[in-house]
């Protein structure tokens, strides 16, 4: 028997989602202000260039922090969430986009950027799915 309450139904189990995949934009958003850095570097983003690109990588926290807000305050009012969660399936996948474009333009190391990528598509695929099976939701 698990610890953890399950939920009651499928729509249950899906307003968790939301509220989770909130909780954790906001989690990600503290870590890309308080280690713009190393985000940045994380990217591809060279040695040379870091500082410049931590205004970039904050601006991007900033993204996630309204997803995440968006998302919770969705969740507090009871609301599906369905334009918040695909609004960071959206966001991930212009995100691999722009990597992969900077690493081909050479702003950006290649294997760096491709692993972003793929982290990126990765949230992206889970996020869209569960878009889809909130606007399924009656």
């Amino acid at each position: 028997m698990s610890q953890y309450p399950e939920p009651s139904s499928p729509s249950a189990a899906l307003r968790t989602s939301v509220a989770l995949l909130g909780a954790l934009r906001l989690g990600f958003s503290g870590w890309a202000v308080a280690r713009s850095r190393q985000v940045a570097a994380g990217v591809g983003v060279s040695d040379e260039q870091v500082d410049a690109a931590v205004p970039y990588v904050r601006a991007l926290a900033a993204r996630e922090l309204a997803l995440g807000v968006g998302a919770l305050l969705a969740y507090r009012r009871g609301r599906p969430g369905t334009f918040w969660v695909a609004s960071m399936a959206a966001s991930e996948i212009f995100d691999a986009v722009v990597y992969e474009l900077l690493a081909e333009l050479g702003t950006l190391d290649r294997v760096r950027a491709r692993r972003a990528s793929l982290v990126a598509l990765s949230s992206a695929v889970p996020e869209a799915a569960t878009a889809v099976a909130l606007a399924r939701q009656p």
